[in-house]
């Protein structure tokens, strides 16, 4: 056998190499453009838009996520105080006319999102119009902030659901818990 001892070969296996250039916020320090699967390899513009598109729907349902199960642990006397603070075991309280509006407000809200892209001006995650807002030289920012926080919630919210699969409490509850250790 033999063993390569130059940092050469090293490298060249960390260093994933994109072939597109991105020029879209959310490049962000210690990793830059983050894309470990390589879709955005051979993708055209139009669908590093979808994607793009698909990152922000995601990150802001993840977003309400996290407040709706965090606000239902702790305030969910002033919902009936009925349902349980395990966003898990409270998805099977949910009754079925529940069920129904909400899959209506979703759907509602898609139709609307498609309708929206559809517009020759739209931009990923322009959902409410914002180009018609004035857009100075911190938009950038506040898209990459927005970005960050949608990502940062989508770990959050798959924490929050495998801590409340294993332990059967809801996220402040296992905070509160006597040790404070999940796992």
């Amino acid at each position: 056998m033999a063993f390569v001892s130059s940092g050469a070969m090293l490298h060249s296996a960390v260093q994933p190499s994109i072939s597109m250039k991105v020029d879209m916020p959310g490049s962000t320090a210690p990793l830059g453009f983050f894309d470990p699967l390589g879709f955005s390899k051979d993708a055209s513009p139009e669908t590093m838009k979808k994607y793009r598109e698909a990152e922000l729907k995601h990150g802001r349902v993840a977003m309400l996520a996290c407040f709706g199960m965090i606000t239902a642990d702790k305030f969910h006397p002033l919902f009936g105080g009925q349902n349980s603070a395990n966003p898990l075991l409270a998805l099977t309280q949910v009754p079925k006319l529940g069920w129904l509006q909400i899959l209506t407000f979703i759907m509602f809200m898609e139709v609307i999102g498609i309708l929206n892209s559809r517009r020759p001006d739209y931009e990923p995650g322009n959902f409410l119009g914002t180009s018609q807002w004035e857009m100075d030289e911190t938009w950038d920012s506040y898209q990459t902030k927005e970005l960050n926080n949608g990502r940062l919630a989508m770990f959050g919210s798959i924490g929050m659901l495998t801590g409340s699969y294993i332990t059967g409490k809801g996220p402040l509850e296992v905070m509160d818990s006597a040790g404070g250790i999940v796992f």
